[in-house]
C-alpha cells in the first residue's frame, strides 16, 4: 500500500504537470487565435477546417497540439472568430480525462 505522504506527493506533481500543460495549450491557442486575427485568409481557413489550417501552420510556424486536443478542436463549428474563440475556451476550461479521473480519486 501506498503511504498518503507519497500519494499527495504523486497528486501534486500531477497537477504541477497538468498546469504546465494548460500552460503550452493556453499559448498554443493564443498563437492561433493571434494569427486569425491578423490574416484574413487564415482566419477563414481556420473556420473551415481548424485541423488541416492548424496542420498547415502559419508563416512557416507550427502549431503544437496533441492528437487528443485535436480531436476536440476538429468538433468545433463556427461562422466567426468570436464564435470560435467561445468554444476554444470551452475547450481549454473542460478538464482532460487524466484530470478528471485525478478529481474523482482525491
Amino acid at each position: 500500500m501506498i503511504p498518503i505522504t507519497q500519494l499527495n506527493k504523486i497528486s501534486t506533481n500531477f497537477s504541477t504537470k497538468s498546469q504546465i500543460q494548460n500552460d503550452v495549450i493556453n499559448a498554443e491557442f493564443g498563437r492561433l487565435l493571434h494569427a486569425a486575427v491578423i490574416n484574413k485568409g487564415f482566419r477563414e481557413k481556420l473556420l473551415m477546417n481548424p485541423i488541416s489550417c492548424i496542420d498547415a501552420g502559419y508563416c512557416g510556424e507550427s502549431f503544437h497540439f496533441s492528437s487528443e486536443m485535436k480531436k476536440r478542436i476538429k468538433q468545433i463549428k463556427a461562422r466567426t472568430l468570436e464564435e470560435f474563440s467561445g468554444h476554444v475556451i470551452k475547450l481549454i476550461n473542460m478538464p482532460t480525462v487524466s484530470e478528471m479521473a485525478t478529481l474523482y480519486c482525491n
